[in-house]
């Protein structure tokens, strides 16, 4: 843990952005449409402001809601990608969706907040578990400024490699 607190929050992003970049590459492989990359690109640009506005508990309660629901477990997907194990090719097509760029970035954020409160224990594989944790923490005012170096660096990897949605004129 302490080798990883000499990593800055810019590095952290950049190390963990590869695992979004290889879920992307995996699905181009089994589909022409681009909404996973259009979904973290979306997420990675209002989620900072984001927690701000409505807070840590609220945004994190508000991603987890959009990536699972009782057909999908969209973001137990995610977290069998997360974790090196094949996943089915309609697996890889639910995470090809809205939902599948929510689990992302909720996981990438369930990350850092386990990296910058090591004492809490937080599980990013359980949201629900880390939303527990965090509810009634004195730290939670000054979390979304912690966070921030580590989440624009993701908004710009996210901006520089995904396709942005198209808008028609």
């Amino acid at each position: 843990m302490q080798e990883q607190a000499r990593i800055s929050p810019e590095e952290r992003a950049v190390n963990d952005f590869k695992l979004v970049y290889k879920l992307f590459q995996e699905i181009e492989k089994i589909s022409d449409k681009k909404d996973f990359g259009e979904s973290f690109r979306t997420r990675s640009r209002e989620a900072p402001s984001f927690l701000y506005e409505v807070g840590v508990i609220s945004a994190l309660s508000f991603m987890y809601a959009k990536t699972e629901d009782a057909d999908k477990h969209t973001y137990k997907i995610f977290i069998n990608f997360a974790r090196n194990a094949q996943i089915a090719k309609e697996d890889l097509e639910k995470l090809n969706s809205t939902a599948g760029g929510y689990a992302a970035y909720l996981y990438l954020i369930l990350l850092e907040m386990k990296r910058l409160m090591p004492g809490k224990n937080l599980d990013p594989s359980s949201p629900i578990s880390c939303i527990d944790a965090l509810t009634g923490s004195e730290i939670l005012a000054i979390l979304p400024s912690l966070l921030m170096p580590y989440l624009l660096e993701i908004k710009r990897l996210a901006e520089a490699v995904f396709p942005s949605k198209e808008v028609s004129r």
